[in-house]
This record gives structure tokens, C-alpha cells and sequence, in this order.
């Protein structure tokens, strides 16, 4: 399968079982003549009656940047909250932690949501239309979906952008959502991809979710309000509620705006040790306007779209986990994540793949020596034009030609180090292999000679 996890069509009267918690905590089947198996030809749907005063809309505020981003009540919240929350979507509401599926016996889309009228769970089938790539709801919803491999956009008829980018099981979950007024919110997520660990607005208002064994036990919301940092915390269930308090924010280097962290981060501030690295690096693999992120973070320009922090966090198991940036770098054409760029590498390997991979462009290079290290692959991602013209110290292969998570106006490339002539390594060999860049040219410690560990 190419697309995404198969997507077993179960009937819907167990699907009801499973789903019933996206619309309350404690539901009853309004029917009992509801499990009989979706219609080839529509979106699969069920319908539910709340219980009293179990069911609960949480109000998103995109609009006065001096109140939280969600609308919560000040009482604390119901247990389930992953199954609550929603954006509106049509007529209906889209839930922000399930995931776009990939019905292959049908060849079609299915988007889950929530009814507004009857609040029940429905399917939105996105069928294949005319026009290559793309897909389109016939339930008069008025969705559309443009595939681009790994990045699915869904554009509802009021213009609001749904991006779904694959995550390592494979699942599209939402990564951001754009309204036409210009909001937009971007999703953040474990080192893993699995967990939705918060949402981050283009002004730096962050929700996030914090969880426990058995679920979210918390929801924590920082903003600005009369010109100061602001955070509060709501319990779920019986727990106390945490009053408001004022809040401190890590600060990007040598910029005025605010640079929002996960609670869970390891590194809470990039430093101008890291500003210089990652200038570094820049002026070694891209052209001259070109800004690279090699420590955990991305650069601040693309703050709109993309989680700021991609590096180590501390896991609810009590481990490590590795994020997408930890023991790798992206490289861009310019600040803002838009730009071309020449793509170069070090001279001084020894071999390298004759052309870049189908998936993926990636084109592998190795060497006796580079930098601080012996014994080295380096591997480049999303090579577009592949040559290899030597200019000087630097051999010229191509240009940076991947897409950039949030939006494919974005244009950047993703370099990652392995120890030993490794080629490209199978995807679960690769952890253990990786090798920091920001220590390959760095200051040479004994840091620099260790192989990544842990969870990627």
C-alpha cells in the first residue's frame, strides 16, 4: 500500500463502540438499527444521544490574541478531552486527534467528523475526481483533497486548509489548520508522532495537553495579556485546578518575538552557541541566503507553520525520546523556509548512490574523514537536480528540492549523519546509527564520537 494504513471497514454498530467517545464521555445508540456496513458510495455515520449534561463544545478564540487560545470553563474538565475537541469543518466539526484514513478496497478518503445537528460520528468520503492527485466529498459537505504523497491538504468550501502530513505509523494526522482571515493553528507532536502533545497559533498562544497513564490529566495555555507572559492549567477530572500565573518564554536569538516550548523539552533555549552552529552548517551544505537546523530547532522564520522545538523530550515512561531534529538537520533557501538553493556537501568522500533514491531523493556519500569523525555516511535528503560539480572545499549536487511539512511552499532538505560506510540504513537501523551534526564540525569532545541512542 503506498498511501496510508489499510483501513478496515468494520461494521458500524462496533465502529460505534470504538468512536462514541469522540462526541461524550457516556453515550447510548439512538438506533438499534445501525449495524448494517457503510455504503460503498457515502461516508460511513452513526448517531448518538448524550447523556444529560454530559455533552460539552469547547470554543476556539482566534481572534483576541489576549485570551487563551481554547475557550475552557473555569470548573475542571471532563476525562475523554482527546475525544472532545473539535474545529469546525462545513457542517460539521472535525476532530483534531483522529486521523485521515485510506480506504483501499474503495480507493477513497475517509476524514472523520461530527455531526453539529446530531452529533454523531460521520465519515466524510473523499471519492477520486477528473483531475489527477485529487479527491472530493459527494455528501455535499463541499471538501476537497489535493494527495501529494506524504502531504494531504483538505480545503473545505469556506477556503479553511486541513494539512495532513505521515507520520512514522504511517497514519496523516492534521499538522495545521488556515482559515481565509489568515488564523492558523499548527499541531504539535511527540517525538514519535503518535501523540498530539499541543496546538501553537501563529501569535504564540500554545495549548497543550498533558499526559498521564491514563490519558490527559491536564490542559496547560499560555498568551499574552497587557504586555505580559500569562499560563494557566485545567485540570481534568477531580484534580485541583491550577490558578493563573505569569510565565517566562524562551527567547529566540537575536529576535524580538517569543519561541514556544513544549513542557517536556529538554533544551529550553536556543542559544547563540546554537545560532552560530546552525550558521555554520548553513554556509557548509546551502548557498548564500541559505538557514539550517541542526539543534533541535527550527529556524524562527517558519514559526507560522511548523512546531518550533524538534528535539529531545522527556517521555511520560520516564525516557529520552529523540525528535525529528535531535540527530539531523533541515536545510532551507532562505529565513522564511521559501527560497532556493544551491545543495552542497564536503569534498573528500570516497564513494557516493549514483542517483538519488525514487522515495525520498536521497543520494548517500561516504567518508574516510569528515569534520571531527572518522568513519562517516552522510546521508541528503529531498536532492532535486542531482550533479556533482567540485568547487573547491564544496562539491556542488543539485538543489534542495523536498517539500516543508506545514505547506508545500516550503523547500528544504534533510541531511542526517551515520556512523561507519553504512549506505542508506533500513529506517529501524537508522537510531542507533545517527550521529549529531552540530558535533561532526563543532567543537570536537567526546560527545562527538557517540552514536545516537534511544528513541527517533
Amino acid at each position: 500500500m503506498t498511501r496510508s494504513t489499510k483501513l478496515i471497514l468494520i461494521p458500524s454498530l462496533v465502529l460505534a463502540f470504538v468512536l462514541c467517545g469522540l462526541v461524550t464521555n457516556r453515550v447510548v445508540i439512538a438506533s438499534a438499527n445501525g449495524d448494517a456496513a457503510p455504503d460503498s458510495n457515502a461516508g460511513a455515520s452513526e448517531s448518538y444521544d448524550s447523556a444529560p449534561g454530559e455533552s460539552t463544545e469547547y470554543r476556539w478564540n482566534v481572534d483576541d490574541q489576549r485570551s487563551p487560545l481554547l475557550g475552557l470553563p473555569d470548573a475542571n474538565l471532563k476525562p475523554g478531552l482527546d475525544r472532545s475537541i473539535t474545529y469546525p469543518m462545513a457542517s460539521f466539526n472535525f476532530p483534531i486527534f483522529q486521523a485521515l484514513s485510506y480506504d483501499e478496497e474503495n480507493g477513497r478518503y475517509l476524514l472523520p467528523s461530527i455531526s453539529r445537528e446530531s452529533k454523531g460520528v460521520h465519515f466524510i468520503a473523499l471519492e477520486p475526481t477528473a483531475s489527477k492527485n485529487t479527491y472530493a466529498s459527494t455528501d455535499g459537505t463541499n471538501l476537497k483533497l489535493i494527495d501529494n504523497d506524504s502531504l494531504k491538504t483538505v480545503r473545505a468550501g469556506d477556503g479553511t486548509r486541513y494539512i495532513f502530513v505521515r507520520y512514522p505509523d504511517g497514519e496523516f494526522r492534521c499538522a495545521s489548520i488556515k482559515d481565509v482571515n489568515g488564523a492558523n493553528l499548527s499541531m504539535l507532536y511527540a517525538a514519535n508522532g503518535l501523540m498530539l502533545h499541543g496546538v501553537v497559533d501563529a501569535t504564540g498562544r500554545t495549548l497543550t495537553f498533558n499526559y498521564a497513564k491514563a490519558g490527559i490529566e491536564s490542559v496547560t495555555q499560555t498568551w499574552m495579556a497587557n504586555s505580559e507572559g500569562r499560563t494557566k492549567t485545567w485540570a481534568v477530572g477531580d484534580s485541583p485546578i491550577v490558578e493563573t500565573k505569569l510565565v517566562k518564554y524562551s527567547h529566540v536569538v537575536g529576535l524580538n518575538s517569543l519561541k514556544v516550548l513544549p513542557n517536556n523539552a529538554m533544551v529550553r533555549e536556543y542559544t547563540a552557541e546554537m545560532g552560530a552552529s546552525d550558521k555554520m552548517l548553513a554556509q557548509l551544505f546551502g548557498g548564500p541566503s541559505a538557514v539550517a537546523g541542526a539543534n533541535g530547532f527550527e529556524p524562527a522564520g517558519l514559526a507560522g507553520q511548523y512546531p518550533l522545538y524538534r528535539g529531545d523530550i522527556a517521555g511520560d515512561d520516564g525516557l529520552v525520546h529523540r525528535g525529528h531534529l535531535s540527530y539531523a538537520m533541515h536545510l532551507y533557501g532562505s529565513a522564511d523556509g521559501r527560497g532556493d538553493s544551491s545543495l552542497y556537501v564536503p569534498a573528500g568522500f570516497t564513494s557516493h548512490s549514483a542517483q538519488p533514491s525514487p522515495t525520498d531523493g536521497v543520494v548517500t556519500f561516504y567518508y574516510p574523514r569528515l569534520g571531527n569523525l572518522s568513519d562517516v555516511t552522510l546521508a541528503v535528503f529531498h536532492v532535486a537536480d542531482f550533479q556533482i560539480n567540485i568547487e573547491g572545499e564544496r562539491v556542488r549536487i543539485g538543489n534542495i528540492g523536498g517539500p516543508g511539512g506545514g505547506t508545500p511552499a516550503y523547500k528544504h532538505s534533510h541531511i542526517e549523519f551515520y556512523r561507519g560506510n553504512a549506505g542508506l540504513p533500513a529506517l529501524s537501523a537508522r537510531p542507533g546509527l545517527r550521529i549529531d551534526p552540530a558535533t561532526v564540525f563543532g567543537p570536537q569532545s567526546s560527545e562527538s564520537a557517540r552514536p545516537a541512542t534511544g528513541t527517533n
